[in-house]
């Protein structure tokens, strides 16, 4: 399938995934979305006018990704609308499919499980304080239950994560590899809110303010499920980066996606 990208990864970042799905493991949906506006607009598919409606140009027919599609059945629609929409599309929630079933992302049920264990393993030891207190429990049991909490803990932190080993390691490099000149990794890895030295990502793609003025950043608790974070990221992925389940409403940036996801600015967990 061609798929409407100018970008040729340099960056070791896997080539079985495409640059939707690593802003997916990035910053979640929403930087998945922006992800795929601007490789569209790369290949002469959008335009971007200054007052931030996005619309398509015709041209000759080609095949696109899954959310591609939508964001091309989408406009004419306002830039932030849009990243909002795509965030929340079915086409979305099936790109994190994939990636669940790759071995990037982790199912919100088995972060959802392995946190109720830990909020159960917590709740015993408060149990036992209490009984040490008003009955006949020892302190040393109590040392003892104290030590095995922190022990669970510490093995199953890696599990309330949404982004795996192997999701962390591609934000870690993707971020490696980015650089200015490639508009589609480098929203991929900040989201268009994310700040690359003093300056938006919108504003190095040359992006009018007006238009970005729109894009809207992820509150807390909205989703993320795709980055640790994030990832986030992570920090969101993450996260909420990268939470476990997913729904990111808006724009993302490295800032809320990147630190949990193991890379530099992941997300999202994405639209932030």
């Amino acid at each position: 399938m061609t798929v409407a990208t100018s970008w040729t990864s340099t960056s070791g970042v896997s080539a079985e995934l495409w640059p939707e799905q690593q802003g997916f493991l990035a910053g979640g949906p929403g930087r998945a979305t922006e992800v795929a506006v601007v490789s569209l607009v790369e290949a002469g598919a959008l335009r971007i006018a200054r007052n931030g409606l996005v619309s398509a140009v015709q041209g000759l027919p080609r095949s696109w990704t899954p959310l591609q599609t939508f964001v091309l059945r989408s406009v004419p629609r306002p830039l932030g609308d849009l990243v909002v929409a795509g965030a929340r599309s079915v086409e979305a929630q099936s790109l994190r499919q994939n990636l669940v079933e790759s071995g990037y992302v982790r199912s919100a049920g088995s972060v959802r499980a392995v946190r109720w264990v830990r909020r159960v393993f917590f709740l015993s030891w408060i149990g036992l304080v209490l009984w040490s207190l008003f009955g006949d429990l020892t302190f040393g049991t109590v040392l003892s239950a104290f030590v095995g909490l922190m022990v669970a803990t510490g093995v199953t932190s890696p599990y309330v994560r949404p982004l795996t080993r192997a999701g962390r390691s591609t934000v870690r490099r993707l971020g490696a590899g980015v650089v200015t000149s490639q508009p589609v990794p480098l929203v991929a890895y900040y989201g268009l809110l994310g700040k690359v030295g003093k300056q938006f990502v919108w504003q190095v793609l040359g992006i009018d303010p007006v238009a970005a003025a729109g894009l809207r950043r992820r509150r807390k608790g909205d989703g993320s499920s795709g980055s640790a974070s994030c990832g986030s990221g992570c920090g969101s992925c993450s996260s909420s980066s990268c939470g476990g389940s997913s729904s990111d409403s808006g724009s993302s940036s490295s800032s809320d996606s990147g630190s949990s996801c193991g890379g530099g600015g992941c997300g999202g967990g994405g639209g932030d």
